[in-house]
Order: structure tokens, then sequence, then C-alpha cells
């Protein structure tokens, strides 16, 4: 009998694209709700209940931070409010708004000052006063609609304006600049006083979706192209150039900052740029995956978001049949792995810090006696860290990365490889035992199987789950014989695990 080593258990990361017995033996064919990162395959961490139960559902969440206070905001389709940890306020002005699902809210804070839009209704500020409800930009056409407005250096950007019911989709409007803690006075480009003004990109025929800011530019993504907004100053105010590529945005919301660059989900793609040349961080290895995943009628709500305590990025999207988010794509930009995390109906995710009393309490622990493995008073990250919160159609506002549990439930998590050839696949091989290296609590069980079939083309035939427990058990005895080996680990309890290496006992057979 030879023993194989399969080292490293988190360097290749989850890859479904490409023919399992032509990765190497520590890439995972199959996983789901695992991570890899730091060399090790490694189980989500939980997700709970934040702030008390939204009375609507939220389709969109940012911290926003006053003088005096940090607030959450979130909105749903038709109510905007505010949460400081201990109280929430309807901060929805006299007419409630009109836009749908699908309408998605843009915004964020321009020199201090909050503004969102859902490109249905007039743009809509709020200075932090929880007295004061949210009302209509101010300096703002109140006959004008813009798909997306964010702002950018002390200026406020919209993107696809319709003026007086006549859309122009290529069009780039600006306001003029603002002070600290003001609103810009004036979106008037006819004021020669005032450096507001409008300029169309029509270079390409497709339409703008979203922005976003880029070191010192601020980059517009159309459907199928990008563009450069850089600051030049009086009389034009702004340069617009063609950026590399013929890349675009699939949607709204789709696109995050990292400190690699940008990360883009476009309508074929998952790039990640940073002004120059796009590359794609999934082809040959996810790209068939993430797509022939995605619905292709709710596609649009699909939306990126960062985990940035863990380095990664989230490309979260309605799988096929499904209205909301329910499978988050994780990519690892320090390690250049892939993991996959199931959600339940996550329709928005943001990032900030939270209020210490918001986590890690007594009273905010959600999770049973069996279940509980954070310490007391703590949670697993710092005060000042940014944290992930993301909302649901439930509707649910759950912080991310605490506990074990998902919202209450305990997760099934798999980590699978097929097509083990090992140099030999024309060699019958037989798999007698697994020595798996394991990190967990005492006392956790694990499922562990083995398969092998003779065919690459023909998936494996699994042998019986033998319990592994951690603390108790060295190895796991398990048969099967082929030219293809496989290896398999599945969880459904809450406690945390990861998983560094493995040994594989083999015999060989010959070849037949």
């Amino acid at each position: 009998m030879t023993i194989q080593t399969i080292p490293a258990a988190g360097q290749f990361g989850f890859v479904a694209d490409a023919t399992p017995q032509e990765l190497p033996p520590n890439a995972w064919s199959n996983a789901q709700n695992m991570r890899f990162r730091d060399g090790y395959a490694e189980r989500f961490r939980g997700s709970s209940q934040i702030f008390t139960t939204p009375s609507v559902a939220p389709y969109y969440l940012t911290p926003y931070r006053s003088l005096n206070s940090k607030f959450w905001i979130h909105a749903g389709i038709a109510r905007v409010y505010s949460d400081d940890g201990t109280t929430r306020t309807d901060l929805t002005p006299t007419t409630a708004y009109t836009g749908s699902v699908d309408d998605r809210w843009t915004g964020g804070s321009a020199s201090g000052v909050l503004v969102i839009n859902n490109g249905v209704d007039q743009p809509q500020f709020w200075g932090g006063d929880t007295a004061v409800k949210f009302a209509n930009l101010t300096g703002w056409n109140s006959a004008w609609r813009a798909a997306s407005m964010r702002p950018f250096k002390n200026y406020l950007v919209a993107l696809d304006i319709t003026k007086s019911g006549a859309r122009y989709p290529h069009m780039v409007k600006w306001s003029s600049a603002a002070d600290p803690g003001s609103l810009p006075p004036s979106w008037d480009e006819t004021d020669a006083t005032k450096d507001a003004g409008e300029q169309p990109i029509s270079d390409t025929t497709d339409f703008l979706i979203d922005q976003l800011a880029l070191g010192d530019i601020n980059v517009i993504y159309k459907e199928r192209s990008m563009f450069g907004m850089q600051y030049i100053g009086p009389p034009y105010i702004w340069r617009f150039y063609r950026l590399p590529g013929e890349s675009g945005m699939l949607t709204r919301g789709c696109a995050v900052n990292t400190p690699k660059g940008h990360v883009v989900l476009t309508s074929g793609d998952l790039i990640l740029h940073n002004g120059q040349g796009p590359q794609s961080i999934v082809s040959g290895r996810m790209r068939k995956w993430l797509f022939n995943s995605i619905d292709p009628t709710n596609y649009a709500r699909s939306f990126l978001v960062t985990n940035p305590a863990l380095n990664e990025v989230w490309v979260c999207f309605p799988t096929t049949g499904q209205a909301a988010c329910t499978l988050a794509l994780v990519w690892n930009w320090q390690d250049d792995t892939f993991g996959v995390r199931q959600l339940s109906n996550a329709t928005y995710g943001g990032t900030g810090q939270i209020n210490t009393s918001t986590s890690g309490t007594w009273a905010s622990d959600t999770d049973t006696w069996d279940h509980d493995t954070t310490s007391w008073n703590s949670d697993g990250f710092g005060s000042t860290e940014t944290r992930l919160l993301m909302t649901s159609t439930t509707p649910l506002i759950s912080l991310m990365e605490t506990g074990t549990q998902f919202n209450g439930v305990d997760p099934t998590c798999i980590i699978e490889r097929i097509g083990l050839a090992f140099d030999a696949p024309d060699q019958i091989k037989t798999v007698t035992r697994v020595v798996p290296r394991i990190d967990a609590v005492p006392g956790t069980v694990l499922s562990i199987q083995v398969g092998a079939s003779m065919d690459a083309e023909v998936g494996p035939l699994w042998s019986p789950a033998v319990a592994y427990t951690v603390g108790t058990s060295r190895k796991v005895d398990a048969f099967a014989t082929g030219r293809f080996l496989a290896y398999r680990i599945t969880s459904t309890s809450s406690q945390p695990w990861r998983f560094k290496s493995f040994d594989m006992g083999i015999v060989s057979a010959g070849a037949y």
C-alpha cells in the first residue's frame, strides 16, 4: 500500500469549470458553504439577526455617520428607516416612494449628507437628524429622474437622465461643487456661474448602468463598455475617456472596490481592473458554473459586496427559479480562491462599523448552549473593524461572520473532489483508508466518504458515509476501487471546522 498525501487543502479552492482529472490533487470539484484561505478549506461562519425586525422587506442598506451617531439606513420599496442599534426611526416623507423591487437604490454620503435615489422618484437627502424626514434633493429639477446617482469628490454624478418624460440613456449629469456638510447648490448646466454640467457618452451604443470611484477617477459603466471621469477644472470640469476592453456592468450595484481594483460582474464574466485592461478572474475556473447558475429572469437582482475583514468579494445572485439572491460566489483576493455560500433570499449587502452594543452581548446571542462557540461578550472581531451586513426578504437584517448557525439553522457544508488519478489514469486503484487533518472543537462529528469510477466521464460510486469524530478518530476505513478516486467531507452540525490536508492509503491493482 502506498500513501498519497494531499497538502494545502485551501491552495486552489473550488474549481468547477475544469475537467476534474486535470486539476491538482488539492483543488476541489465541488463545495458548499466552504471558503478557502490561508491554505485551509474552511467552513463559513454563521449569521444572525442584528437590529429589530424591519417592518418592510429591505432592498437597500448603507452605513451613515452624523456628528453624534452611527446609523444604518435601510430602505424598502416605499419607506426608509434609520437604526442606531437602539432606536429605529421611520424617515419616510409624507408621500411614500413608488419604485419596485427592480428599481435599485443608489446613493451615498455627499459632503456629509446622505443621498439616495431609486430612479423613479425624485432623489432624496437626509442630514442625520432623526426628527427630520428625507426630503427631495435641493437644486434638482422635479421633472428629472436619474437611473444612478452617486457622490464623487464634492460633486453628485447622475447617469441615464430622464427630463420631462424624455430619456437620455447616454447622458452623464453632474452638480455644482458642494461645501462640506452641504448639498450642491445647483444642477443647472446653463448657469455660467456654476460648474454643473452634462455630457453624453455616446461613443458606444450601449446604455449607462452605474458608477464607482477608483482612486482619483470615477469609473462610469455602460452595458458593454466603461469610461473614466477625471476632474480637470474649469472650463470643462471633467475629462471623459474610454477605458480599455469591451466589458461593462450587468446591472446596478454589481461593482466593488478592492485593494487590487474594481471587481465587476459583467454580462458574461467577472473581471478585475484598475483602470487598465480588465482581466477575468473566473475564466477556466468558475465562469460557466456562475452564468449557468444565475436565474435568466431575475439576474438584475444580483449584487456585489465586500467582506473586508477576510479579503473577500461576495457575488450574490438568484439561482435558477429564484426571485432573490440564494447563493454567493466568494472570491478571496489575497489567496485568489473561490468558495460558495448559501444565502437566504438576500436583497442587498453593506459594509461598515457597528455599535458594539448591537453584537457580541449576552442579550444579542441567539445561539443555544449546544450550538454556541463564541466567547463571552465577543464575536471575534474588534469594534473598529468593518463588518458585513445583509438584508433579505424575510424581512431581516443579518450580521454576517458571527456565530455558527445561518440565522438559526445548521448549514450543510460539503467539500468534494472527484477524478483523482495520481498521475496514473490507466491504473486501477483501491483506496482503503483516509487520514484527515482537521481543526475543530473535540467532539465535532464529520461525515467522510470515498468513491471511485472506472471512467473519467462517469460519476463515482460512493462508499457508505463514515463518522469521523475530532479528538477521537484517527482515520477512516473506507473502500472504493476504480481508475479515478474521489473524496468527500460533509457536516450538518453548527460546529466550525477547517481542513488542512489528508492522506489516502491506496493499493494498486495494475492496469486493465
